[in-house]
Order: structure tokens, then C-alpha cells, then sequence
């Protein structure tokens, strides 16, 4: 399968096939993709673009790109946690800075004689959670 624009995929095919060799292709859009669930996003069906474009050229032959494919493909997508890159230094200096407010929090309800309240516990546990996330 081949994934880019009209202008790569024109360079691919033109490399991959001879002149009067025939092949059939098969074309999927973002609004073929999106047309699979109503509430799919545009980022989400580009995503899914780029995942039915990095099939390989005869796994799909087998069973296919469907509508169900794609629903499959979208339940994947949105079942995985979102991962984002960020450089090491800032997320050390944010986690620091939000570890800090949260401990001000912390001190603000214990000397009104309170608990920690929730919001606090949540996000000292989500805190913590990246700290061992980063250590792995």
C-alpha cells in the first residue's frame, strides 16, 4: 500500500510499475475514512490514513481495507494512550513547578485544619505516575 500525496504516490508508482503494466489501485481519502464513524476527527482520520498506507502490499489483498477496517483501526487509535515528545528539561521544570503548587495546596488546607483535599491527592498520584514513567 502507499501513503502520501498525488505528487509522492505519482513518484512511486511511476518507479514500481512499467509503463503498460496494469494494476488496479484502489483509492481511500480522509472523507472516505471519516465516512466509516460519524464522529471520527480530522486528525483521526489521517492517522488511520497513514495506517492503512503503511499496509503492506499483500497484507491487505487477504481480507482487505473495509469500513470495518477502519472502525477497527479507529477503536485501536483511541483505545491507546496519546504519547507526545517533549524535551526532558521542560517536563522536569513544569513537573516541578505543578509538584511545588500542589504542595502549597497541601500546606494551605492542613493549616485550615483540613485533609488534603482531592484535586491535590490526584495530581501528587499523576505526578508520581510520570516520575516512574520517565524512570522507565
Amino acid at each position: 500500500m502507499l501513503y502520501g500525496t498525488r505528487k509522492e504516490l505519482n513518484k512511486k508508482l511511476k518507479r514500481a510499475f512499467g509503463d503498460t503494466e496494469k494494476f488496479a489501485l484502489l483509492v481511500w481519502t480522509r472523507e472516505t475514512v471519516m465516512g466509516a464513524a460519524q464522529d471520527m476527527s480530522d486528525q483521526e482520520a489521517d492517522q488511520l490514513l497513514s495506517e492503512i498506507g503503511r499496509t503492506g502490499s499483500g497484507d491487505h489483498a487477504e481480507e482487505g481495507i473495509s469500513f470495518g477496517t477502519v472502525l477497527e483501526l479507529l477503536a485501536g487509535l483511541r483505545a491507546a494512550p496519546a504519547m507526545v515528545s517533549v524535551p526532558a528539561e521542560l517536563l522536569e521544570r513544569v513537573s516541578d513547578w505543578a509538584e511545588r503548587c500542589l504542595n502549597e495546596q497541601d500546606a494551605i488546607a492542613w493549616n485550615a485544619g483540613g485533609d488534603t483535599p482531592e484535586t491535590v491527592a490526584r495530581g501528587l498520584a499523576a505526578l508520581n505516575a510520570l516520575k516512574q514513567f520517565t524512570k522507565a
